[in-house]
């Protein structure tokens, strides 16, 4: 039940060729779909599109849903009551995994989490698959992944709430308000990041962050072995940051892993990630030596900070994957000097109380754009009340016009950043689509 080119089509592919009777439903035409038929040529499957696709569910054995869809819509509650197994592709790939499994969640910083824990294993000699929610699904290959080898996951709260599987390794980044335009409320959407530990056994570990209230008091409720992280202080047990040094303290011994001025990544940010990301790799028996060689070499994930070019001493950043209002506080803090910034989106109904704040304190102009524009413009508004001070903003119809502003507002020394606080802006429906839309829009100035 919804048919995409990342997850969809190598989940019907495995379906197939492992002789289930599959049927594709997509609100979408036959048309529509382009891309995503073409790669389907060939395979048997029965196709049921259009807007009330979910209204024709009865009699299947098991039901897969896309990460967005929610599973108590009335139609899959029904096909559930009738004997279908509500189920998803990451859950099948838990399910046939033999291979230990280290999985990544939170609000912020999951991205660059996961990649850092690949790049550790990999430095370390592992062989590793990574998938989830970055780089590609791992269902058609899952069944061949030896034991020996370890399996990297980013998953997100849409494809955690319905999971009744944990990891061998959980890590929780951090928690903050976000889409809450599909959760409930905030308390599901915690509840649904939750489920990352919530089935652990005391085998398992979990790897917390320790500056972080929420996930702090997760210690209490789960049954894995805790493990902390900090960028701010000392943890009793895990990678914390002393001075300008990154330390680990586990087994009753304290040992130093790198200086974290030797990171390549900007910001405080991600020196949490790389903390997570060693105390994940460090409760797996993986040597400091390759901590240190892999964190210290590691380069930005696209889209996240990632410089796109500098022309005339003005240096543009492609921070698209910050889909909330903290990942774009957290760019704007690392990026510093003079700011001109490109926000908005889709409205996932979080507060931009606090981005405004950061904006006031940070930037000098911001262009706005999408449907959270005047949402955001008017915390701007009651934050330069606060603080006494103005900011230059202007909504724009498109992000070409936003950059071509901040392009005409910008000076010798100043950075632009596209950094949208939101899900999505006009046609764009994920951070590759906008920020290669930016890095074009760029790379034609």
């Amino acid at each position: 039940m919804g048919i995409g080119l990342r997850s969809g089509v190598p989940l019907i592919n495995f379906l197939v060729d492992h002789g289930a009777i599959v049927t594709a439903f997509d609100q979408k035409s036959l048309a529509q779909l382009g891309d995503v038929r073409r790669a389907l040529v060939g395979k048997n499957v029965e196709y049921v599109l259009g807007g009330d696709y979910l209204a024709q569910l009865e009699g299947y054995d098991l039901l897969f849903k896309t990460p967005i869809m929610r599973p108590d819509l009335p139609e899959l509650e029904r096909a559930v009551s009738q004997g279908s197994v509500l189920t998803s592709e990451i859950e099948l790939v838990f399910d046939l995994a033999k291979a230990p499994i280290t999985a990544v969640t939170g609000s912020d910083g999951k991205t660059t989490t996961t990649a850092l824990i690949y790049a550790i294993l990999k430095e370390a000699g592992c062989e590793v698959y990574l998938g989830g929610n970055i780089g590609q699904s791992l269902i058609e290959q899952v069944v061949d992944i030896p034991l020996s080898a370890r399996i990297v996951l980013e998953l997100s709260s849409f494809q955690l709430l319905p999971m009744k599987q944990s990891p061998m390794v959980a890590v929780v980044t951090n928690i903050s308000p976000n889409h809450l335009d599909v959760h409930k409320d905030y308390a599901e959407y915690i509840a649904a990041k939750a489920n990352i530990w919530r089935y652990q056994s005391q085998d398992d570990y979990i790897i917390l962050n320790y500056d972080d209230e929420i996930t702090r008091a997760m210690a209490v409720q789960t049954a894995g072995k805790v493990v902390y992280f900090s960028r701010l202080g000392e943890v009793p047990c895990g990678v914390f940051v002393r001075g300008r040094d990154l330390w680990a303290r586990w087994l009753g011994e304290e040992r130093h892993i790198c200086d974290v001025s030797g990171l390549k990544l900007l910001g405080g940010h991600n020196i949490a990630n790389v903390a997570a990301a060693a105390a994940a790799c460090l409760v797996q028996g993986i040597s400091l030596d390759s901590m240190a060689r892999a964190v210290t070499s590691f380069t930005p994930v696209e889209h996240r900070l990632e410089l796109v070019r500098e022309i005339g001493g003005v240096r543009y950043y492609n921070d698209s994957i910050a889909s909330s209002p903290t990942r774009t506080v957290a760019g704007l803090q690392a990026i510093g000097g003079d700011i001109l910034l490109i926000a908005g989106g889709s409205d996932k109904n979080v507060p931009f109380d606090d981005l405004a704040l950061a904006i006031v304190d940070n930037v000098r102009a911001v262009a706005l754009i999408g449907a959270t524009a005047d949402k955001i413009g008017m915390a701007i508004n009651d934050a330069e009340q606060k603080k006494g001070k103005k900011v230059k903003k202007s909504n724009l119809p498109t992000l070409q016009a936003a950059v071509l502003w901040c392009q005409k507002h910008a000076k010798p020394g100043s950075s632009v950043m596209l950094s949208p606080a939101c899900a999505s802006f006009d046609m764009f429906r994920d951070f590759e689509d906008r920020g290669r839309k930016f890095k074009s829009i760029v790379h034609g100035l």
